[in-house]
């Protein structure tokens, strides 16, 4: 299916945004290192809405205005996208470090939201559960802690980046590093607002995450009142890439009204 990649200015910075599908829009947030390429499960999704997959301020393609400072700076600045778009009602996935981004969002103000799916979303910390340092990883290291399956999906960064390639790698390791590294992923602030995430919630997890394992997922469902959690099996922290099709059919149930199941 056929998808636009454009930089538009909006909310005073000029955004790489790609576009596909028609129905409904759905926004979708990605994870840590996949700024800015349209990937098979957007494909997916884009026979049945629309589907916006902006890269982040600072990823990708897009500009880094400088005044992002935090991943609630990131949330605000898509509500200001939301309603310069003119977006309402809309269903929001957010992935990983996207994930976290969308849970922001939705715990300061989710009127223009209709559902929400996480899926493994970082944002906060549990003492006593241990996490890799992604920042520590080199790029064949990070594919296998990532993923169970990388062989059945596009690969978030190219191995042997070209020039371009690795200026824009290193922009998004810039961007991260100023919004994520001090506090490693964690807004400290988070884990109590979840409470004020009013909209219908689903909680997607690999069940062999080990960037996030599942005590993540049943802090997050317990956080969010009414949140569902389905753990998906034989998949690592992006059930995205290593379980699409059933990915997929959970995002798209979820949002046709359907219960989510799960545990």
């Amino acid at each position: 299916m056929a998808h636009t990649d454009e930089i538009r200015e909006i909310a005073g910075v000029r955004l790489q945004l790609l576009r596909g599908g028609e129905g409904p829009p759905l926004i979708f947030l990605h994870g840590p290192f996949r700024g800015g390429r349209w990937a098979p499960h957007y494909e997916d999704l884009a026979r049945h809405y629309t589907v916006l997959a902006p890269a982040h301020p600072g990823f990708g393609r897009s500009e880094d205005p400088g005044w992002i400072e935090s991943v609630e700076d990131m949330a605000f600045y898509y509500l200001d996208f939301l309603e310069e778009l003119g977006l309402d009602r809309v269903n929001l996935v957010g992935v990983s470090f996207g994930g976290w981004i969308a849970a922001e969002l939705a715990s300061i103000c989710c009127h223009r939201l209709r559902r929400l799916v996480l899926m493994a979303p970082s944002g906060i910390r549990l003492p006593d559960v241990q996490r890799p340092d992604l920042f520590a990883l080199g790029p064949e290291e990070a594919l296998r802690l990532l993923y169970k399956h990388p062989e059945r999906g596009v690969m978030p960064f190219p191995l042997n980046p070209t020039g371009e390639e690795r200026e824009i790698l290193e922009r998004q390791q810039q961007m991260l590093a100023r919004v994520a590294r001090d506090p490693y992923f964690e807004n400290p602030r988070l884990l109590r607002r979840l409470r004020r995430i009013r909209v219908p919630t689903l909680l997607i997890w690999g069940a062999e995450d080990r960037v996030l394992p599942l005590p993540y997922a049943t802090a997050y469902r317990d956080a969010i009142p009414g949140a569902s959690l389905v753990v998906i099996p034989d998949s690592g922290h992006v059930p995205a890439v290593d379980q699409r099709e059933t990915f997929v059919r959970a995002v798209m149930g979820f949002f046709a009204g359907a219960p989510a199941g799960g545990e």
